[in-house]
């Protein structure tokens, strides 16, 4: 039974909401936890946690499909008729104990805000489970750096911190589909923490690589955001791996995704935003993001002065807000050509580029390509970053040389070690 949970749990890994588990003493590379009572293998007890990804009936299904039904129907059973919940809410995490194939406890972990919740508990008692009282649970904001050495890969060793940390490298995340067998990454994560359980992430300040394919280099995050740019903070790599583009700003910072947003001349608007901006100073050259030939090179509407590259396969890319023009209509460039100066024509408050990709005439997010790009960090951030960075270089070099994760705790207070691996 637990080796089909298992299976499930790595299929689906990019379904479940975004959490990973820390354990006070011991842990394993994965979300899984293991205990031993003593040294036999058979009375081993293994922990795995599922958070609620929402309380559609969509997320039901899908945890009856990794619990399997019998445990499922049994889960709900219990909470409904000894604790009145019948519908598990959004961001909840319920923990499963099993010894060998048999469940010996449930632990719903129930936040009521971000500051506090309960874990409502059921253990099995011979055949049947009984309630425990509930024990009240205290929500904190903590910073955790993470180690990993890979076994296999990030993907398939840690499937749901993959999907967390794919999410927000935005430019880098090609990264990670890189890592070998023995190397070694570390994050540095904040977010809001049941004990050793992440409920909420906040974002990834910086990110560490040993690699013998990739090199070693640190990159930390100049924003606290969710989705951060990074920028090389440590050892001597200038530029990233090749990826599927090159950055049509070298070194440029993302302010503005893709996808719905508040409109920047009426903030009580929203616009869907086809593209991503990207930070620039006037006449900042702007790079061909892949080879093609030059189909537009005019004003286009509210984007301004704007150049359109067709690249073959239903692949255009598109370059609003210029200031002015380094190539024409009917030019060949190659990737990484500088075509354009940046600028702020069109509807626009400021310099920077508009960069779209249409797909068969459609726009697509631009963060689902990888990206080759100049690591070092822009103009508007370059002095006050390296300050930021320091510390943050220091924590990333000691999780690595020490191939340990700890929490960073406030100042004065002190590392708390959680992991040797």
């Amino acid at each position: 039974m637990f080796k089909r949970l298992l299976v499930f749990l790595l299929i689906a890994a990019f379904a479940i909401a975004s959490y990973f588990v820390y354990e006070q003493m011991q842990m394993v590379d994965t979300s899984f936890k293991v205990d031993w009572d003593n040294k036999s293998a058979p009375k081993s007890k293994t922990s795995y946690f599922l958070q609620i990804s929402d309380n559609s009936d969509e997320s039901e299904s899908f945890l009856k499909q990794i619990l399997g039904e019998e445990t499922f129907n049994e889960v709900k059973r219990l909470y409904r008729k000894h604790v009145g919940v019948t519908r598990f809410m959004t961001g909840d995490v319920l923990e499963v104990t099993q010894r060998g194939e048999r469940v010996v406890s449930y632990n719903l972990h129930h936040y009521k805000n971000n500051t506090k919740g309960e874990r409502i508990s059921f253990v099995r008692e011979g055949d049947e489970f009984s309630r425990i009282e509930n024990i009240p649970i205290e929500l904190n904001v903590r910073t955790v750096v993470r180690y990993f050495e890979i076994k296999d890969s990030l993907a398939n060793d840690d499937p749901q911190f993959y999907e967390i940390a794919k999410e927000r490298l935005i430019w880098d995340w090609g990264i990670l589909d890189r890592l070998r067998p023995g190397d070694s990454i570390a994050f540095i994560v904040k977010g809001i923490f049941d004990k050793g359980i992440l409920v909420k992430t906040y974002g990834i300040l910086g990110f560490a690589v040993k690699s013998g394919t990739l090199g070693e280099f640190s990159m930390t995050a100049f924003r606290d955001s969710i989705y951060g740019d990074y920028f090389l903070s440590g050892h001597s790599m200038l530029i990233s791996p090749p990826g599927e583009f090159r950055t049509p700003i070298d070194s440029g910072r993302i302010t503005s995704y893709f996808g719905e947003r508040h409109d920047p001349f009426n903030k009580k608007k929203k616009r869907f935003h086809s593209g991503v901006d990207i930070l620039a100073r006037l006449n900042t050259p702007v790079r061909a993001a892949e080879s093609g030939k030059v189909i537009f090179a005019d004003k286009k509407g509210g984007l301004g002065k704007a150049i359109v590259i067709d690249h073959g396969n239903g692949l255009r890319t598109v370059y609003g807000h210029l200031n002015k023009f380094m190539t024409v209509p009917g030019a060949e460039v190659r990737r990484g050509d500088i075509i354009a100066g940046a600028g702020s024509t069109g509807r626009s408050t400021a310099p920077h580029l508009h960069f779209t990709v249409l797909k068969d005439g459609k726009p697509v997010d631009p963060m689902q390509f990888t990206y080759e790009r100049i690591w070092a960090a822009p103009f508007d951030i370059s002095g006050e970053f390296r300050e930021l960075s320091a510390e943050r270089m220091i924590q990333l070099d000691s999780a690595m040389s020490r191939k340990r994760s700890f929490f960073i705790e406030e100042k004065g207070k002190g590392k708390r070690i959680l992991v040797s691996n």
